[in-house]
């Protein structure tokens, strides 16, 4: 059972290290699933697969925007969700039979048994002032990072520093870069070059829990956008949402609007016309690949595979 988690509230970048470990995973030979809570889909209080080996299933598109990502970005990885991380492990223990597990968003879960923590945080700003919320970010004491076996750093750009409350353990830590590695347009999934938006008026559109990592990795490949429309992470759009965007980019003759690949799951459900939308396909690059590696290297090694 492998744990991904994070100690602070916001994006931490969970869902793209899921779908990086289970790819590596599986490259290694294992057979891999992943477990996910669903949070606001229609499967949380239930347990659902919702992919398997050969299919996505129909009832993929319910799941939550984070299930039906991971799934639809690991064909052939089942992904099961619910919020009874037992019973759903207990379903694929008898019905999937895995090498490995991967819970997403487990390590303030103590009632499943976590045999590797991975704990995740932002790397511009990993624990913010400090304090618990609502009076800061923490979900629990910094205390609890004791508990984990590797820090994973994400989002990081240019030189890496380490913070200082990282060096107090001697748990093993790497850092991650994210790059944009195309755009892909909405209506026919057709790979666009940042060349399509030359001297075009960009709308920015995202419900995510980071969404300045989003502006970053927009502006760092030169573009410039006009406004930004930040929604709460998780947002649930609704057509008005979109119509309403729309009418202001006539008004501003604006081109094109960019979203994050995570936002493309929800919007393309919706009966709108998304002629000029397009999502970012984001590449998250390791920057300390031995210490990744070494890691995979000890889980096929304990296995036994």
């Amino acid at each position: 059972m492998i744990s991904v988690g994070n100690l602070t509230v916001g994006g931490n970048g969970k869902t793209p290290f899921t779908i990086l470990l289970a790819i590596a995973l599986k490259e290694e030979g294992l057979k891999v699933a992943v477990s996910h809570r669903g949070y606001k889909g229609a499967y949380e209080n239930m347990i659902k697969l919702i992919s398997d080996e050969d299919h996505l299933f129909e009832e993929t598109q319910n799941a939550g925007d984070e299930p039906l990502l991971i799934a639809q970005n690991l064909r052939g990885i089942p992904v099961i969700v619910g919020k009874n991380r037992k019973a759903a492990i207990k379903f694929l223990e008898e019905k999937i039979h895995p090498n490995v597990v991967i819970l997403d968003d487990s390590f303030q879960n103590l009632k499943v048994r976590h045999d590797f923590d991975f704990l995740l945080f932002n790397g511009k700003n990993p624990i913010g002032n400090g304090f618990l919320t609502p009076a800061g970010m923490l979900r629990e004491p910094k205390s609890a990072m004791k508990y984990a076996d590797c820090f994973v750093l994400n989002d990081i750009s240019g030189e890496v520093s380490i913070p200082k409350i990282f060096k107090k353990y001697s748990t093993p830590l790497f850092s991650t870069s994210y790059q944009i590695e195309n755009f892909v347009r909405y209506s026919n999934l057709e790979q666009c070059k940042l060349s399509a938006f030359d001297r075009k008026k960009i709308f920015l559109l995202s419900g995510i829990g980071n969404p300045t990592s989003f502006e970053r990795s927009i502006t760092e490949l030169g573009l410039r956008f006009v406004h930004h429309y930040k929604f709460a992470d998780h947002h649930e759009f609704s057509e008005n949402d979109i119509t309403s965007i729309l009418d202001t980019v006539k008004k501003k003759n604006i081109d094109s609007i960019i979203t994050t690949e995570k936002d493309h799951v929800k919007l393309q459900k919706l009966g709108v016309a998304k002629e000029m939308f397009y999502y970012a396909k984001l590449h998250v690059k390791i920057n300390e690949m031995d210490t990744f590696n070494g890691i995979v290297s000890t889980v096929k090694k304990e296995i036994g595979t």
